[in-house]
């Protein structure tokens, strides 16, 4: 029996207020870890399933909604609370955090009266009806629009290396897209951290992880070669690209990894603006393909993203031969992983740590 549990977690007794950072910081977290969460062991060694999650943060403390494959209710109640219990021990970031309270949100009764109401529908697609009205109404608050678009009008004038046409708009448009990509600079530089450390406790790539936040959007014909090193490496090239967006003169991508963190950013950018409901995503792609024009500055990666061919050490043999082809022809212009961090102007000024790239 599927049930929608609503639990509590509260903050260490110290934190009497979690600020705008801390809250933001505490979700990231929770969603990588319950992204992972695939089940428990409840009472009695019966299993619970973890089908679906939902978080709102707020200034006290977190409410978590759990949508839980469990043999009764109360199973759903202990289930809900262990998952988080383990996650809270687990995770150093969380440490002092508590669980203070876990119901459910949804009984058999109440499930079986939606499911005869739902006359001539399927019992598979009633119940997930039921969940998924029960996560949409979690009381979760709605997004403070003007709480948004203060905040990122206040963040537009750190955009010092472009000119306020650079989205091809002018006024508020301009201003908010402005803004949005200097918030996003610090989401993609958390949501890489976060990444290079589920990489490193796994010990796996990309295309092993489950759960990542943003590194599984870069080229997929090389998710094999994305690992914690990486990550690392990737870190220092987000970082020189996007402290340049704040400097009095822009210098475009110096390599194809700068190029593919800004990628990054432009993307965040936009989901910003359009969670914050003050730009849909067809609205902001004209503005944002604006600025890509005036930012890449000819450094080419677009292609990377069309290649499907899997491009790893150890390629299956069915695809050895082809893989080599498009790895040369990669190379020929400069896109092959091994030049991804090697400057394109022709200078040998780089981090050190990328020496051993």
């Amino acid at each position: 029996m599927d049930y929608a549990v609503t639990a509590e977690l509260a903050p260490p007794a110290e934190v009497v207020e979690l600020d705008p950072l801390q809250q933001e910081g505490v979700a990231a977290v929770l969603d990588r870890h319950l992204a992972m969460v695939e089940g428990v062991s409840g009472p009695g060694e019966s299993e619970i399933d973890v089908l679906d999650y939902r978080i709102t943060v707020h200034p006290a403390g977190v409410s978590v909604l759990l949508a839980l494959d469990a043999p009764s209710l109360q199973a759903a109640e202990e289930g809900a609370a262990s998952v988080l219990d383990e996650l809270i021990v687990e995770t150093e970031l969380l440490i002092g955090w508590s669980v203070s309270d876990s119901a459910v949100r949804i009984t058999e009764d109440e499930f079986n009266e939606r499911l005869a109401a739902a006359d001539g529908v399927d019992a598979d697609d009633a119940l997930q009806a039921a969940i998924e009205e029960v996560l949409d109404s979690s009381g979760e608050p709605a997004m403070d629009l003007e709480h948004w678009k203060k905040r990122l009008s206040g963040l537009a004038p750190r955009l010092r290396a472009f000119r306020s046409d650079a989205f091809g708009v002018e006024g508020e448009q301009a201003t908010l897209a402005a803004g949005a990509l200097v918030h996003a600079v610090r989401v993609v530089t958390d949501e890489i951290f976060y990444d290079e450390l589920a990489l490193a406790v796994n010990n796996a790539t990309v295309a092993d992880a489950v759960g990542l936040l943003v590194l599984e959007e870069l080229p997929p014909c090389y998710d094999r070669r994305y690992d914690a090193f990486f990550a690392r490496a990737f870190v220092l090239a987000s970082g020189a690209v996007t402290v340049r967006l704040t400097e009095p003169t822009w210098q475009p991508p110096r390599s194809v990894a700068e190029a593919l963190a800004l990628r990054l950013v432009l993307n965040e950018a936009r989901v910003v603006l359009e969670a914050a409901e003050l730009m849909d995503w067809d609205t902001s792609e004209p503005l944002f393909e604006a600025f890509a024009e005036k930012a890449f500055g000819g450094v080419e990666h677009h292609e990377l993203y069309e290649v499907d061919v899997p491009l790893a050490a150890e390629a299956e043999p069915e695809v050895v031969e082809q893989a080599a082809k498009v790895e040369a022809e990669l190379h020929d212009r400069g896109l092959a992983f091994d030049q991804w961090f090697l400057p394109r102007d022709g200078t040998q000024a780089f981090h050190p740590y990328l020496d051993s790239l």
